[in-house]
């Protein structure tokens, strides 16, 4: 699966490359994520618990983040696998650090290029709904890095994300309603500047 992201943060890009740099600090913004002390290769052992209900599955693995302060730019990769069924996951997300155009404080447009390939169980998974979930992770992550680097401008202390928070059915949820706003909303927008030719055609088949 491939996903593509954007958002803007408080502080300029050569603050905002320095969180990037943080992995515990980045894992603390993912629903779910830890991590451990960094091995002696850079990389760091990581959980991630996924909940649904009274349902929880935790993903065991290791993240590893290559930084380029120069060009602002990074490579976050992360692997872990599961014991349900063979379920295992591997993904790669790219970032770039760009100045937001706008008057007011400095402010950073975060880019990010992500891939992920999911076997076992969550291949299955995958089809079924896996791009909504994988939103509503990257929505959370926006959220909480937004506001973290918010309080920081502002030199207040950041609010800790919840001990134990997961990826729960509420944020999927969320997400899911989300994707229909847009659907519902772009397509009346598009059926009213449509010509009124066009708005006599009969609609395409689903």
């Amino acid at each position: 699966m491939h996903f593509q992201n954007r958002f803007v943060i408080t502080g300029a890009p050569r603050d905002v490359v320095e969180k990037f740099a943080d992995v515990p600090l980045m894992a603390s913004f993912l629903p779910g994520a830890s991590v451990e002390a960094p091995r002696d290769d850079g990389s760091y052992p990581a959980t991630l618990l996924a909940s649904f209900g009274p349902k929880k599955i935790a993903f065991k693995g290791q993240l590893t983040n290559r930084v380029d302060r120069e060009s602002l730019t990074g490579v976050l990769v992360g692997q872990a696998s599961a014991d349900v069924r063979g379920a295992r996951m591997a993904v790669t997300m790219n970032y770039r650090l760009l100045p937001a155009e706008g008057a007011g404080p400095p402010a950073t447009e975060v880019q990010l290029d992500s891939e992920a390939q999911l076997t076992g169980v969550l291949a299955e998974f995958a089809k079924a709904g896996g791009v909504i979930v994988a939103e509503a992770l990257i929505a959370e992550f926006a959220r909480r890095f937004s506001a973290h680097a918010q309080a920081t401008s502002k030199g207040e202390s950041p609010a800790a994300p919840a001990e134990g928070a997961t990826l729960s059915t509420l944020t999927v949820i969320t997400a899911l309603l989300r994707r229909l706003k847009r659907r519902v909303f772009g397509g009346d927008a598009r059926r009213q500047a449509a010509p009124a030719k066009d708005a006599a055609q009969p609609e395409a088949s689903k």
